[in-house]
């Protein structure tokens, strides 16, 4: 199985055993703390990996980087993926499993790149503005990307909508040559 369909089983499934438990919030903070400590030190995924590491040792630093977002269910979804020797699969079930969750709170996942770093009332009102123009609730991702000169280009699930200069530059290139 490819391992995107892979990942989204388990986020299924720790998404609907969250639902039914009422830890939602709980599972995303718990799942978030460990991407995030996962992410610091690349160390920990190879040390889980590691077929010679004993269970309970795996065990004990799967508690310890829970810290305060350690649930029983979180922690045995996560002795899960080690045991089946899928926590590479880590951060893709953590997408997989934020995309269910957004879907369940009706709340669009947004990426938006600026040419600039946008301060937190820009970013309050360009949420505001996306939120009216939506009709729903956004959480947006904000990432610097310079090569667009100027302006922004804010990608849904769905669509991009390009209104950088680089791309309004691309477009007139494209009028020019055809």
């Amino acid at each position: 199985m490819k391992d995107s369909v892979v990942a989204k089983k388990y986020a299924h499934a720790l998404f609907t055993e969250a639902q039914a438990k009422k830890e939602l919030r709980a599972a995303q903070q718990g799942l978030e703390e460990v991407i995030r400590i996962a992410r610091l030190r690349g160390s920990l995924k190879l040390i889980l990996a590691h077929p010679f590491i004993a269970v309970e040792e795996k065990k004990r630093m799967i508690r310890s980087a829970l810290g305060e977002y350690a649930t029983p269910l979180l922690e045995r979804f996560l002795f899960l993926l080690v045991s089946k020797r899928r926590l590479d699969l880590l951060f893709l079930i953590a997408l997989e499993f934020q995309d269910e969750v957004d879907r369940f709170m009706k709340v669009q996942s947004l990426r938006v790149k600026s040419a600039f770093p946008m301060s937190e009332p820009q970013q309050k009102e360009l949420q505001g503005k996306l939120e009216k123009w939506l009709k729903s609730k956004v959480r947006m991702d904000v990432q610097v990307d310079s090569s667009l000169i100027g302006g922004l280009v804010i990608q849904t699930r769905d669509h991009v909508l390009d209104q950088s200069l680089k791309g309004q530059l691309k477009k007139l290139q494209q009028q020019l040559m055809a």
